[in-house]
């Protein structure tokens, strides 16, 4: 196989990816590792946007990361856990509170969190910007 190989996804995006280099794949592209972290942290931030204009909510910007842990478990490597950090920032007007309740229905219905048998954390702010 030639790295990097081409994904194109059902949305007509296509994205170069490679195995990490450290499996002599080629720094600079898209690896799984990064699309199972990338599915989570995406699941949320459109999951919470989704509740987020349900309730009407304005908010000025949203920020998050993430990093996944792989570990050696009963000798096969596999993820032992996601984190993701979120930070919303929103207008005075805007509750924190009703923030955090879209926010907590959003960690609670993402689909590609729910579907994993990984542990996820979430450690969200909340600014008034």
């Amino acid at each position: 196989m030639t790295w990097p190989a081409k994904l194109e996804t059902q949305n007509g995006l296509v994205l170069e990816f490679s195995k990490p280099p450290e499996y002599r794949g080629m720094k600079g592209t898209m690896t799984p590792e990064d699309a199972f972290v990338i599915a989570v942290i995406t699941c949320l931030a459109c999951t919470f946007d989704s509740y987020a204009n349900k309730m009407r909510l304005k908010i000025l910007r949203y920020e998050s990361e993430g990093t996944g842990t792989v570990d050696v478990v009963a000798g096969v490597q596999k993820f032992t856990s996601v984190e993701v950090r979120v930070k919303v920032i929103i207008p005075a007007e805007t509750s924190e509170e009703s923030v955090q309740k879209a926010m907590d229905k959003a960690k609670g219905n993402c689909l590609v969190a729910a579907s994993l048998n990984t542990p996820v954390t979430y450690g969200v702010q909340i600014v008034k910007g």
